[in-house]
C-alpha cells in the first residue's frame, strides 16, 4: 500500500523522475506473479499427484445408498443426452466415485468433451456451502452483510496436525493462513469443525453438508482432469473471489503454435456468462486471466467474456470503473489488482 501511494504522489509530481514512475510497473509485475504463481501452483500440486493415489482418492468414500441411486438415474439420463435411448438396468449402483466415473467414461465412449461435461455436473464435483455438519445450516460467505464471524457461528483455531491438505484461502474474507473453522451452529447449537483442502480425499468427501467451495472444485477438477488426460486452463477474475476452467476441445497437435490455434470450451454455464454476476450487487471484477503452465495458453479474455452478454455497455463501464478505483471500494473482494494494472498502463 505504501508503495502504491508512492507511485501516484511520483505520477502526480511533474519533478517525477522515471525511477519513481517505474514503481507502477514494479507493481503491476508483482500483481501478476502472485496471482499466477499462486495458480500454477495447483497445476504442480495436482501433477504431482500419481494416478494411483488420484485412484485410491475416488475409491475411498463409501458412497450412501441414496447418493448412489441418483447417481445411477443421472447415468441413464445422461444416456438419452448422448442418444443411448434406452435406460441400462444393468448400471449398478455406484459404490464409489471411482465406479460412477468409470460409468459415466462408459456412456459417453471416453468422448473428453462429452465426458468432460458430465464430470463438471457430477455431484462429486459440485459446489457445496460451508454449513452446519448436523442441520446444513449454511454460513453465509458475504463479508457485507454486517456481520462478524462470530455473529454467524464461525471462529478459527489452530490445527490438529491430521488434516490433510489443509490450506489458506478465502471464506468470508481473505484468510492468509491456513486454520480450521469451528461451526458453532446458530439454529441447532450442534459444533463441527471444516476445513479447506487441497487433498483429493478431503474434497471428495460424500457427506452432503461438507463444504466444497469453488477454489476445492477447481482443485478437484484439475486433479481428475490430470488423471484423464483433459488440458484444462484456469481463469481467474481479478479482484473477484471465484475461479473455474476451460477445456482444451482442439488442440493444434503442437504445443510450439500460437495459442489462437486452440479452441476453448466453458462447460460450467454459469461461469460462460460470468459478466452478468456483475449485477449481484456485492461489486465489480476488474479482468479475467486465462492461466496454464504452457505459456501459449495464457491470455487475457476480459474481452471474450464481456462479449458473450448482449448489451454489455453497462458491464463495461463497471469494470471501468471498478479499475480506476484507488480505494477498491467498488471491487468485490476489496482488492486493488485492476487499478494497479491500470496506472501501470498494463
Amino acid at each position: 500500500t505504501k508503495l502504491l501511494q508512492l507511485a501516484t504522489v511520483a505520477v502526480d509530481d511533474d519533478t517525477a523522475t522515471t525511477t519513481n514512475l517505474d514503481l507502477h510497473h514494479v507493481l503491476a509485475q508483482a500483481v501478476i506473479r502472485r496471482k499466477v504463481y499462486k495458480c500454477l501452483d495447483k497445476y504442480s500440486s495436482s501433477f504431482d499427484l500419481n494416478i494411483y493415489n488420484m485412484e485410491e482418492a475416488l475409491k475411498y468414500h463409501k458412497l450412501p445408498t441414496a447418493l448412489g441411486k441418483e447417481l445411477k438415474d443421472r447415468c441413464n439420463s445422461y444416456r438419452k443426452i448422448v442418444n443411448k435411448e434406452d435406460d441400462d438396468d444393468s448400471l449398478n449402483y455406484p459404490s464409489t466415485w471411482l465406479e460412477s466415473l468409470e460409468q459415466l467414461q462408459k456412456i459417453t465412449s471416453n468422448n473428453m468433451v462429452e465426458l468432460w461435461k458430465l464430470v463438471v455436473d457430477h455431484p462429486m464435483t459440485s459446489y457445496v456451502p460451508v454449513q452446519c455438519q448436523s442441520c446444513g445450516h449454511v454460513i453465509p460467505d458475504d463479508i457485507n452483510d454486517g456481520k462478524s464471524d462470530a455473529d454467524v457461528g464461525l471462529s478459527e483455531v489452530e490445527p490438529k496436525g491430521d488434516e490433510l491438505g489443509l490450506r489458506a484461502g478465502w471464506f468470508r474474507g481473505l484468510r492468509p493462513e491456513a486454520k480450521v473453522f469451528v461451526i458453532n451452529c446458530t439454529k441447532c447449537n450442534f459444533v463441527s469443525r471444516w476445513y479447506r483442502s487441497g487433498h483429493p480425499q478431503i474434497i471428495l468427501n460424500p457427506n452432503p453438508c461438507w463444504g466444497r467451495l469453488c477454489g476445492e472444485q477447481e482443485e478437484i477438477r484439475l486433479q481428475l482432469a490430470n488423471y484423464l488426460n483433459i488440458t484444462l486452463r484456469t481463469c481467474l477474475p481479478l479482484d473477484w473471489d471465484h475461479v473455474w476452467s476451460e477445456i482444451l476441445v482442439c488442440p493444434s497437435g503442437n504445443e510450439n503454435d500460437n495459442n489462437t490455434t486452440a479452441d476453448w470450451y466453458v462447460p460450467d454455464e454459469n461461469a460462460q456468462h460470468f459478466a452478468v454476476r456483475l449485477d449481484e450487487g456485492i461489486g465489480a471484477w476488474t479482468g479475467v486471466w486465462a492461466v496454464h503452465p504452457n505459456p501459449i495458453y495464457c491470455k487475457d479474455v476480459t474481452e471474450e467474456y464481456l462479449s458473450k452478454v448482449k448489451n454489455n455497455n453497462r458491464y463495461r463501464e463497471m469494470v471501468h470503473t471498478a479499475r480506476n478505483d484507488e480505494a477498491a471500494i467498488t471491487t468485490q473482494a476489496k482488492t486493488l489488482n485492476g487499478y494497479i494494472l491500470q496506472r501501470a498502463n498494463f
